[in-house]
């Protein structure tokens, strides 16, 4: 379960960034030495193509809130359920 809930950071957080990287104009693009066309064809990738083998740990307290928040789902779902009887 921890190794899943990390995965879906590192996905957030891809796709957050190459959301981001889209939206950068050409004077930001330069300075950090990205072309137009390489940024455009970084953001184009998916989500889940990413570097995923190197995992880590760097905010504990993230993955905790993604536990909650996902137990509370799942007992929010089976109690809507076995009050729909």
């Amino acid at each position: 379960m921890f190794k899943i809930l990390l995965r879906l950071k590192q996905y957030r957080q891809t796709y957050y960034s190459r959301s981001l990287l889209r939206q950068l104009d050409d004077r930001a693009l330069s300075d950090i030495g990205v072309t137009r066309s390489e940024a455009m064809r970084e953001a184009r990738r998916p989500f889940w193509d990413c570097k995923t083998d190197e995992l880590q740990d760097d905010n504990p307290s993230v993955l905790v809130a993604y536990s909650v928040v996902s137990l509370t789902l799942v007992a929010g779902l089976g109690l809507t359920f076995y009050l729909s009887f």
